[in-house]
């Protein structure tokens, strides 16, 4: 299992609100933030399993993809600060929790999840704002886009279902 660096929560929810208070990241904050995105396809796939209709499966299959694809930028932003970092494996990811969404996925719980998306981007976009280094800030202001083209897909399945 991949450690958590000290002062970082183990819990997810309790680990984002942490990053959200920060102005900048650190680099431990981005490989936290990698293993959270990483976790996020975890759930998004989980979703998508929860549901019957083809369409939301994909809306859905397709935001976890994006999730991965956040964490495997924030590694190229971590390289480009001279840091080498790895993904775990998911069962080396200490965010990574198994989970069954069956009969739970609602219009509720998907416009919460709707809104942290849109509260994803702007945090990316805050983050963005205050990293110097240019092809970083870019790196994070394409995660948050995208972000919130998750709440729109999310939005979508809500229309489905």
């Amino acid at each position: 299992m991949t450690s958590i660096p000290s002062g970082y929560p183990d819990d997810q929810l309790e680990a984002f609100a942490l990053l959200a208070t920060r102005d900048k990241l650190s680099i431990d904050d981005m490989k936290i933030l990698a293993l959270l995105e990483a976790a996020g396809e975890t759930f998004y796939l989980a979703a998508a399993a929860a549901v019957d209709h083809p369409e939301a499966k994909d809306l859905l299959t397709r935001n976890g993809q994006e999730e991965r694809g956040h964490a495997h930028r924030l590694l190229k932003a971590l390289a480009l600060l001279g840091e080498d970092y790895t993904l775990p494996a998911d069962a080396d990811n200490p965010y990574v929790q198994p989970m069954d969404l069956t009969g739970i996925i609602n219009a509720d719980l998907l416009s919460i999840i709707q809104q942290s998306e849109a509260d994803g981007d702007l945090q990316y976009q805050v983050w963005a704002d205050a990293e110097s280094n240019e092809a970083v800030a870019k790196i994070l202001r394409q995660n948050g886009v995208e972000e919130t083209r998750h709440g729109e897909r999310v939005n979508q399945v809500v229309a489905l279902l």
